[in-house]
């Protein structure tokens, strides 16, 4: 299984989780959006030993993982919110998605 963090991804990870004192990000997936899961990120204070790393300061569990199977994470400072983007999202699943993380965009 494999998940990508793009070089911008992974620079913006490490300085958010270093300014806040946090060991690691954790992306998510939970019900919603137009393909009916969305994907986020979220600090975590401690790494379990469940927790797979991908890159230093990001780890995933076992059920995100499966459901991000095959995506790439990036940050994106192109518009006049920088955000991180989550595409190929479902490819794990045979699908070619995008997601925000806002809950919208997920097809």
């Amino acid at each position: 299984m494999t998940i990508t963090v793009t070089e911008s991804a992974r620079n913006k990870i490490e300085s958010m989780c270093i300014e806040n004192s946090m060991a690691a990000v954790r992306p998510f997936v939970h019900g919603t959006g137009c393909s009916g899961m969305a994907h986020n990120l979220t600090f975590v204070d401690q790494i379990l030993e469940r927790d797979t790393e991908i890159t230093p300061y990001l780890v995933i569990d076992p059920v995100a993982y499966q459901f991000m199977d095959g995506a790439t994470i990036d940050y994106d400072t192109s518009g006049m919110s920088p955000t991180f983007v989550f595409s190929d999202v479902f490819k794990g699943q045979g699908g070619t998605g995008m997601c925000g993380g806002c809950g919208g965009a997920g097809h």
